[in-house]
């Protein structure tokens, strides 16, 4: 047997008793995770279970139920940074988060990345210069859940700013773990121990657009204040352009119009104007 043999069977085995050990970490957590469906203790078993298949900093829970803010339902978070990951997200931020609207697609369940589903300005955004970046999360899976009692239940994994993105292995690992990890976050916050019923999302309604409705007091026209909207969540003119089968030109335009309207002179005036109008419903 040459040495390079004997090399490539030493590093099989070594591999394979790495996988070993992984895959009865993971037995052990997750069969802990299902134990504790229904207990005070679910959230740290899950917490647990993740951590068994890669390294992240925090995992958050937050439950939606149509237009209603959000109820956060597990977090790993100090108190003092839950301040501005959970506390002032729920406030009215939530809104014109991506995972906000992952969770009121009810076409169906599945692991979404930030910057798989985000608007091409999202990380130029008002909502991401003065929210998301003072969380100091650098980047975000969640696993979208449909419990019956909610309208989606997403559990995020994040990075901190400080730590690689995630990549395609640690996206690979969690695709393999989310079917386990979906069906019993269903059952544990779908239980007869959960909130009441869900109240779904209003067929024709856009929970941003009627809030905008709201602030402006028939201000704007309908097509103004859907432009307002795709502006707030991060689209660029050519994405607004392109959702609503106009001309760019158009849209610079009607946001001309939309700032004269509301006397502001940036985006900073108009995300100010809209958390300050939420956190006073």
């Amino acid at each position: 047997m040459t040495v390079g043999l004997r090399l490539r069977i030493s590093t099989e085995r070594l591999k394979g008793k790495v996988l070993e050990q992984g895959f009865a970490a993971w037995n052990t957590a997750a069969a802990a995770a299902v134990d504790a469906v229904g207990t005070n203790t679910f959230g740290k078993r899950l917490n647990a279970a993740l951590a068994s298949v890669l390294d992240f900093d925090i995992v958050m829970v937050f439950g939606y139920r149509g237009a209603e803010k959000p109820v956060c339902c597990y977090h790993n978070i100090d108190p003092h940074r839950a301040q501005t990951i959970v506390d002032a997200y729920v406030a009215g931020p939530y809104l014109l988060d991506p995972f906000y609207g992952a969770a009121m697609d009810t076409r169906g369940s599945a692991i979404r990345r930030l910057k798989d589903m985000a608007p091409d300005h999202f990380y130029s955004s008002e909502y991401y210069r003065q929210h998301y970046v003072l969380t100091g999360i650098r980047d975000e899976i969640g696993i979208v859940c449909r419990p019956a009692n909610w309208t989606g239940v997403v559990i995020s994994i994040t990075r901190p700013v400080t730590a690689p993105a995630f990549g395609r292995r640690d996206l690979s690992l969690i695709r393999g773990a989310e079917p386990l990890l979906r069906i019993i976050g269903e059952k544990h916050w779908g239980g007869a121990n959960s909130d009441p019923a869900a109240a779904g999302p209003v067929p024709g309604h856009d929970p941003i657009n009627d809030s905008l409705n709201r602030m402006t007091d028939g201000v704007l026209t309908p097509r103004e204040v859907e432009i307002t909207s795709l502006v707030l969540r991060g689209h660029s003119n050519s994405s607004i352009a392109a959702a609503l089968k106009i001309t760019p030109g158009t849209v610079k335009i009607h946001r001309k119009n939309i700032h004269h309207k509301l006397r502001i002179s940036s985006q900073a005036e108009l995300f100010g104007l809209f958390i300050r109008h939420l956190s006073a419903s």
